[in-house]
């Protein structure tokens, strides 16, 4: 079924709309395919003409076809806000989310972090093998967006204060900080790549800057490499961030201004994750004793 060309230049309004207000790359990726996918759905209907019965139909389609619970609450975010922003409110009249899952965060303990770094040792490039290692490290004492990663000019980190002027969600502008282990391996790093201002420190082949699917690949691969049996990316090595920080007695507020949550709520949810861990050590410990 062919797609109605006013909804595809809708779609590309929408995403430049996108683009103007600084949205993340992998944000407007995500809507994109999700959209493309509803507009081939609706086929030659008009946006104007649909119903919620649309939306309903396609997000049930979705969920036949595989969707997690997860993945179509984001379809239905990124519906919305679309049919919002191009004036087809009537559409959304009667309109429900589907039910957000109520997942805690996945984390990888402080010693899967650190196989995670002797995998990365075993790199025989020398200069991969550090490249790889100061992403790991940077990701999990920074807690910062593998978006916010690739993106890290020379100019942005200050050695001094051991901290890096980061880019986030919408264009803000935050700081976070590194230890000092991180400190070494990124004096050693920067000092034999030669950086000047305005040089990304994780440059691409044929762009500025390495992709942030780049990154996800390396660090799936080092999991692979140290025999984690779970599902590692760069967002799980954020939430292992926040989960040790908090653990270590750290103020949840702290946390949520170096992590650059606009809610104090989207934070606390690691306040479960360290209720939880407590219990499973409790229970380690306490459920042989007689």
């Amino acid at each position: 079924m062919s797609i109605n060309r006013k909804n595809i230049a809708l779609l590309e309004r929408y995403i430049d709309h996108l683009l103007a207000r600084n949205k993340s790359e992998k944000t407007i990726k995500t809507f994109k395919s999700i959209i493309m996918k509803f507009l081939k759905y609706i086929g030659g209907k008009n946006v104007q003409d649909l119903t919620v019965w649309d939306i309903d139909s396609f997000l049930a389609y979705l969920r036949k076809n595989g969707y997690s619970e997860k993945s179509l609450y984001t379809a239905a975010v990124a519906i919305k806000r679309f049919l919002e922003y191009v004036g087809a409110e009537k559409a959304l009249r009667g309109f429900e989310y589907p039910r957000r899952p109520k997942e805690l965060p996945k984390y990888l303990t402080r010693e899967e972090v650190e196989k995670l770094m002797l995998a990365a040792e075993m790199e025989r490039d020398t200069r991969l093998r550090k490249r790889n290692k100061l992403i790991v490290l940077l990701l999990y004492t920074t807690g910062m967006r593998v978006g916010e990663l690739v993106k890290i000019k020379f100019e942005d980190i200050d050695f001094d204060r051991m901290s890096i002027r980061i880019f986030g969600k919408g264009g803000k502008e935050r700081e976070v900080f590194f230890n000092r282990e991180t400190k070494k391996l990124l004096v050693d790093y920067c000092s034999e790549l030669g950086f000047e201002p305005g040089d990304y420190i994780f440059p691409g082949n044929n762009s500025p800057h390495i992709h942030y699917v780049t990154v996800e690949r390396i660090v799936r691969k080092l999991a692979k490499k140290a025999g984690l049996n779970k599902k590692v990316t760069p967002h799980i090595l954020r939430h292992s961030f926040a989960t040790y920080a908090l653990s270590r007695g750290m103020d949840v507020r702290e946390i949520q201004e170096l992590l650059g949550h606009a809610s104090l709520k989207t934070t606390q949810v690691y306040t479960h994750v360290s209720r939880k861990r407590l219990m499973n050590d409790y229970m380690r410990i306490w459920e042989d004793y007689e």
